[in-house]
């Protein structure tokens, strides 16, 4: 299976992202729509992966007041375990400027992913959206 990622430039593209959004969080996590879809969406770079020509998962990363924050990760269930997320994690560290702090919160139960591509736990573990999560801080690369 090959995984294409791209950096999101058209509306079709922006549609596609949050399609994918809306069944993995909202229908998938139960998350509420006025959560998920959220003050940042303008503010934020976001990626589609695809896989022969079907758009498969997607991310986000934006600026914060203390570095770049990734977020909205999601892969369609169907494509899960087959190094999608991984490559969009890679994508995205390698458009990033790595001398400033670059992080995220990890839902619990992907912890161990995101340690096997270098981010590190940080502080206490803390619910949102009900879902234990982690933030884990990648490490500079100056």
């Amino acid at each position: 299976m090959e995984v294409q990622v791209k950096i999101v430039e058209t509306a079709q593209d922006k549609d596609s992202v949050l399609s994918i959004r809306k069944e993995v969080f909202i229908k998938g996590l139960n998350i509420p729509e006025q959560m998920e879809i959220d003050a940042n969406e303008d503010k934020a770079t976001y990626v589609l992966a695809n896989v022969d020509g079907q758009s498969v998962g997607t991310a986000r990363w934006r600026k914060t007041d203390v570095g770049i924050k990734l977020e909205r990760f999601a892969v369609l269930e169907a494509f899960r375990s087959n190094g999608v997320g991984k490559k969009m994690t890679i994508f995205i560290l390698n458009h990033l400027d790595q001398s400033v702090l670059i992080y995220l919160n990890a839902q619990e139960s992907a912890i161990g992913f995101y340690e096997k591509l270098g981010f590190k736990s940080t502080g206490p573990k803390f619910k949102e959206a009900n879902i234990v999560h982690q933030k884990m801080i990648y490490p500079r690369g100056e």
